[in-house]
């Protein structure tokens, strides 16, 4: 998961369009735990969910490129979006699995409270979260719903179903 071991985050996203309203269902939403409602930069931490070299690193965004050829339309990349400015990691780093990327914020897009929007990419073609393949987040697999943004995450036997609502029921720990 891309927060760091010991947090508790909620999961508010499932499968939904990675860049655009319309595009592929291939990204999820977690936000950081907190009584602070709408848009502040989290004081929790976005960590690398793999290791990888970091392509971009602007306007919210950090691309991680994980076979490291350093280019984003070969292998797989991850896309971290509403990355805040402050503390965010800089292109042309390399991260283990677990390093900071950045702190959740609502930079870069659209969004309405705080929180960290995951999508990869597999030859440069976003790849669909509840798809052939589907993204696997610390044992988590990732399930669509019949709506953008609703969905599941399953590991041994347990269902954590995605709410924008943050409620007890949309926790996650790693």
């Amino acid at each position: 998961l891309p927060f760091e071991p010991g947090q508790v985050w909620y999961y508010t996203g499932g499968p939904h369009g990675a860049w655009e309203r319309e595009a592929a269902w291939a990204a999820l939403d977690f936000a950081p735990s907190t009584n602070i409602s709408g848009c502040a930069v989290s004081e929790d931490w976005a960590v690398a969910a793999a290791a990888g070299l970091v392509l971009r690193s602007e306007h919210g965004v950090v691309v991680l490129d994980l076979d490291g050829d350093g280019r984003e339309q070969t292998g797989w990349s991850l896309l971290y979006l509403h990355v805040a400015d402050a503390g965010r990691v800089e292109a042309g780093t390399f991260l283990l699995e677990g390093d900071l990327i950045g702190h959740p914020s609502c930079e870069g897009g659209t969004a309405t409270g705080t929180h960290l929007h995951l999508a990869r990419k597999y030859n440069g073609e976003w790849m669909l979260a509840d798809g052939p393949l589907p993204f696997t987040l610390s044992g988590w697999v990732a399930r669509a719903g019949t709506k953008p943004y609703q969905g599941a995450l399953l590991k041994d036997g347990q269902t954590v179903l995605a709410c924008p609502c943050a409620s007890k029921e949309t926790l996650l720990s790693r």
